[in-house]
């Protein structure tokens, strides 16, 4: 057992409490990713920047859309947002995207972002607990028993549903884990006819051998189990046909069925019968042999218009389908079921789907999607972002590949032809023909020569060249890998924007009313103890507290120091070692 420490939170902890309610500590991780990718390769993913801001704006929504397709490389060559994004995320630079996200998440500091990862946190929670359930109800949950396999259609996912057994027909036998199967018509009065009935079979048979329940040589392992042979009779009757139950291992098993019931019936004695009740503590009445132990129209009295089996065989069927936990006698069975009580189901009780997908889709939607076990969402899937996570690891591969390839000037195209753009948007190639009125111009493309008597010509004939260019890089992928690179880390940038929006868009994340309450830096800190590991949370303070130490924040290191002591802390308390730096009373 570990070293108990009195206090909740360490020396370290607690000057990390003081550095966060003073806005130090953490920063957004995507501040130096968006700055070092915006660099890359001459300013590339920047480069649009030059001709949205000219002189002349004849389709601004034309130049923050430039090669954003698929076909034209998801916007990675000209810094913009992909085709397929800019429903959520708008037109412009992928980079303001990802780093407006950040911001808005952060707020206004570190007691503002708090309040996101708690809000997060307890929506991740509740995925977590809902997600397997709502996987299998997704996937499918089918009252009865699977069909034949032969007959039944192979699912295009390749997922057949859950049937819940041949005991769960319906929503009642849902309501009564299978017990209603028992019974035409569920009620408690009807339950505790047959509670009645059980109850007088005392301890003759074993729920625990399931597999041989109600056969006659459990009725006679029983009796010898309280050396109860002897003075019911079946010692004798047993030793005229031969047999040594000890010399049995299981007396139940179906190969004996005939000669141990022949066994009973050969004790009709009234006084050995009764000798066998009371041992076996049963109250059967009108036993005529020993061999009524069996006997269907005797055990089931009572219940006899209302059961749905006929016989023992069909009972000991009915039972195999049921979930039994740990009742091992039939005692045990007459109390569940004397307990066990339907519901009225006026409306639902002969539906024969199980999913009612009107109820099951909307939470399918709310709840499921992430990374996390059984699709739950995790906070990296909903906050990831402000620690860097999976965009950090993006944008290097982006940089690299961009970088390669702008060394190899296979990047001279593109940029030239947009440099061509802003120039002249900014009037460089515009000279006067007449002053008019009305004026007239000519814009000269020095790239094909050709003349425009407008910036909307001109404009619309260069984006033709930029898309060209971005045309002819991707006839490349198949000889440079670096092309496809940059092109998939691009997208995952955005798209990893995108993914949160919609997880943060299930919920209110309360980002209209943000708070500045000091204490929400007491209930963060405290609340990495102990939690630091779960549903990935780790990697997502990290990220933001070693932006902080990059830029020189004094807090921060007070932070990563906090956070590297809560690891060592979780390997010292495996040897019950005690932490100094952390009050003990």
């Amino acid at each position: 057992m570990a070293y108990a420490s009195t206090s909740t939170i360490s020396y370290l902890g607690t000057m990390a409490v003081g550095a966060m309610q003073q806005n130090s500590g953490f920063a957004p991780a995507t501040k130096e990713i968006v700055a070092l990718t915006r660099s890359t390769a001459g300013n590339t993913p920047g480069l649009f920047f030059t001709a949205l801001g000219a002189t002349q704006q004849p389709n601004s929504d034309a130049i923050r859309t430039l090669c954003n397709r698929d076909i034209v490389g998801f916007g990675a060559f000209t810094g913009v947002i992909p085709d397929s994004h800019t429903s959520v995320l708008g037109t412009g630079s992928s980079l303001d995207a990802l780093q407006a996200h950040a911001n808005l998440m952060f707020g206004t500091g570190p007691i503002q972002m708090a309040q996101t990862f708690f809000i997060a946190e307890g929506f991740t929670q509740t995925s977590e607990r809902l997600a397997p359930t709502l996987d299998k109800l997704n996937a499918g949950v089918e009252f009865g028993k699977m069909p034949e396999l032969d007959k039944l259609e192979y699912p295009a996912n390749g997922i057949f549903p859950n049937f819940l057994g041949s005991s769960y027909e319906d929503y009642q036998a849902v309501v009564t884990n299978g017990l209603s199967s028992l019974v035409t018509s569920p009620t408690t009065d009807i339950f505790a006819l047959l509670a009645a009935d059980l109850i007088t079979f005392g301890t003759a048979f074993s729920i625990r051998d399931i597999a041989t329940f109600g056969n006659p040589g459990q009725v006679i392992a029983a009796l010898n189990n309280v050396d109860g042979l002897g003075v019911t009779g079946l010692d004798v009757a047993l030793a005229n046909i031969g047999i040594n139950p000890e010399q049995i291992y299981n007396l139940g098993a179906e190969q004996y069925n005939e000669i141990m019931q022949g066994a009973l019936e050969t004790v009709t004695n009234p006084d050995l019968i009764a000798n066998a009740q009371t041992l076996l503590g049963s109250n059967i009445a009108n036993m005529d042999s020993l061999g009524d132990y069996t006997n269907y129209d005797k055990l089931f009295v009572a219940s006899k218009d209302v059961i749905t089996f006929a016989n023992m065989d069909e009972f000991r069927k009915k039972l195999q389908g049921l979930e039994l936990g740990r009742i091992d006698t039939v005692a045990q069975l007459a109390t569940y079921a004397d307990a066990i009580e339907p519901a009225v189901l006026p409306t639902i009780s002969n539906r024969t789907n199980f999913v009612q997908r009107g109820f099951i889709d909307s939470v399918v939607a709310t709840y499921l999607g992430g990374t996390g076990q059984y699709t739950s969402i995790t906070l990296q899937d909903m906050i990831g972002i402000l620690g860097g996570v999976v965009v950090e690891d993006a944008a290097k591969n982006y940089r690299t590949a961009m970088t390669a390839l702008y060394n190899e000037g296979l990047l001279n195209d593109i940029r030239s032809r947009v440099s061509e753009l802003a120039a002249g948007l900014n009037e460089d190639y515009t000279t006067t023909v007449s002053s008019g009125p009305p004026v007239v111009i000519n814009i000269n493309d020095p790239f094909d020569n050709s003349n425009h008597g407008d910036y909307e010509s001109f404009q619309a004939n260069k984006i033709g060249h930029i898309e060209a260019a971005c045309r002819a890089l991707l006839d490349k992928r198949n000889i440079n890998d670096n092309i496809q690179i940059a092109m998939d880390n691009w997208f995952a940038i955005s798209k990893k924007v995108v993914d949160e929006k919609d997880f943060q868009s299930r919920l209110d994340m309360n980002y209209g009313i943000r708070t500045d309450f000091a204490d929400n830096a007491v209930s963060f800190i405290t609340g990495l103890r102990g939690t630091i590991n779960e549903r990935g949370k780790g990697p997502i303070v990290k990220g933001m507290v070693d932006q902080a130490v990059r830029d020189g924040s004094i807090g921060g290191e007070y932070l990563r120091a906090y956070l590297k002591e809560l690891e060592n802390k979780l390997v010292a308390d495996q040897f019950d070692v005690r932490w100094r730096a952390e009050f003990d009373s």
